[in-house]
């Protein structure tokens, strides 16, 4: 089986982003998962988590995990301007590097929101420095999917690495199964059987976010969130550790800025 690398997605979703929110505790969990399971994962972190809360970065990279950035304020791609995202994405990630001691060099668009329509950030994201993406959902079953992107990691034109969130074919509909609500609202045989027919060149992960392991908050809709989206995720809680451990048994791969020498274009 190929090694699956865990990705997390560090953020509060009340968007409160208080440095004793419920995220740091849930994140605190999510390292000891780690521990457990014996694996490094990439943190794709909004710049908001590192003002409210400076320590749990630290704490995170000083466990050996690779810090990325998720945005300043987790804003859709799509509904930010270029001069906006240039000024908060520096900012943020000389903080990011400052709190872990390393270079900052992947980025996630916040819901997979890097398309035709914001590809704009791609010269900026390459300007600041990052090397490599991890925003694209090549599908169109999806609000913010770019239907007929590669399934593999790829070049944009300006050099920045692409990793494609993995998907697979569902009838004529190709769909994303290792991470989410995609996962988690799936059956876990689906998930397995999709996993043994990845091409040799696929570069597979997963994400979660620490909310999703947050079984005693009473339900909430989140910003900016569909209601039913809210709360089949809120649904999911029961079933999100479980799946997560089950689908790294499978192989838990480096955290992904470990994993652009392997790559063969």
């Amino acid at each position: 089986m190929m090694p699956i690398t865990l990705t997390i997605d560090l953020e509060d979703p009340t968007e409160r982003y208080a440095p004793d929110g419920r995220y740091i505790a849930l994140t605190q969990r999510l390292l000891d998962l780690c521990d457990t399971i014996g694996c490094r994962a990439t943190f794709f972190t909004v710049g908001l988590v590192a003002d409210a809360a400076p320590e749990l970065l630290g704490a995170i990279a000083a466990r050996g995990h690779e810090i990325a950035y998720h945005s300043h304020a987790h804003v859709a791609l799509t509904e930010e301007t270029p001069k906006r995202f240039r000024l908060e994405s520096a900012a943020d990630k000389d903080r990011l590097e400052q709190l872990c001691g390393k270079p900052v060099i992947g980025f996630r668009a916040p819901r997979f929101s890097l398309t035709s329509q914001s590809a704009w950030a791609l010269d900026i994201l390459a300007e600041l420095g990052f090397r490599y993406s991890s925003s694209i959902m090549p599908t169109g079953a999806s609000l913010y999917g770019y239907e007929g992107m590669p399934r593999t990691a790829f070049r944009w034109p300006n050099g920045l690495v692409e990793f494609p969130l993995p998907v697979a074919n569902f009838g004529k509909w190709p769909i994303p199964y290792l991470g989410g609500i995609y996962l988690y609202s799936m059956p876990l045989f689906l998930a397995r059987r999709w996993l043994a027919q990845a091409g040799p060149d696929e570069v597979l992960w997963t994400y979660t976010h620490p909310y999703d392991f947050d079984r005693e908050q009473v339900f909430k809709a989140m910003p900016n969130t569909p209601l039913w989206v809210s709360f089949v995720l809120w649904m999911s809680r029961r079933v999100a550790e479980r799946k997560i451990r089950s689908i790294l048994a499978e192989g838990a791969g480096a955290p992904l800025g470990e994993r652009l020498t392997a790559i063969n274009f």
